[in-house]
């Protein structure tokens, strides 16, 4: 766990202000395990399976500070596409675009889009959601 990144702190108090993450990964098992990784870290976290559920899940959870993708997945949009979709739609949000297949160029990322490529370390994933966060 990366501990010195956390959110959790022993105040209860403290623990109000986690910030929200939605995981968009098609594949269970990774979601599940990001999901997991993200949770440790102190993070409040909800998933989507692909970006369309991924805008469903953003509507009605206005509290959704920073988005982990994937970039490929069965779904209208790519995780690019959404991370785009969400920097006209919602631009104090965060974004996290992650891909074992493609790096996409960083003039291709929306603006505070970050890229982590798999496979990846926790440590990356974590220091990548705490620049989203400053």
């Amino acid at each position: 766990m990366c501990a010195d990144l956390s959110f959790a702190t022993a105040r209860s108090s403290d623990i109000h202000t986690a910030p929200t993450v939605l995981v968009v990964e098609d594949q269970v098992l990774l979601r599940l395990y990001v999901s997991d990784m993200i949770e440790q870290a102190g993070y409040t976290v909800l998933s989507a399976e692909n970006a369309d559920e991924a805008l469903t899940v953003i509507s009605s959870n206005p509290q959704i500070r920073i988005v982990f993708s994937d970039l490929e997945m069965p779904s209208e949009m790519t995780g690019l596409e959404l991370g785009h979709h969400l920097s006209r739609t919602r631009p104090e949000m965060g974004f996290v675009l992650t891909s074992g297949r493609q790096m996409p160029g960083s003039a291709a990322l929306p603006p505070r889009g970050l890229f982590v490529p798999k496979p990846f370390l926790e440590s990356d994933v974590c220091a990548a959601l705490q620049r989203c966060v400053h």
